[in-house]
């Protein structure tokens, strides 16, 4: 048996809230972090390139309600 990934939305929807939660955070915590495999001096290396970037364009920098709003928009 296949399951397919509009199969389990469908299920999960039909979830109350607080299940849901724990669905989403038990898959996320699945999947590790994309930080994992770095070694701390490169993730550090990552944030000061990010900051960066930030200083040099600040235009590119996005509040955490457009954050969420941009993310949300997308289902």
């Amino acid at each position: 048996m296949s399951i397919t990934y509009e199969a389990i939305m469908d299920a999960a929807l039909q979830l109350p809230p607080a299940d849901r939660c724990r669905v989403a955070a038990g898959l996320w915590d699945s999947v590790g972090s994309p930080t994992d495999d770095l070694a701390p001096d490169e993730l550090e290396t990552l944030l000061n390139q990010r900051e960066a970037e930030m200083d040099q364009d600040p235009s590119q920098e996005i509040s955490h309600q457009e954050f969420l709003a941009h993310f949300s928009a997308r289902r």
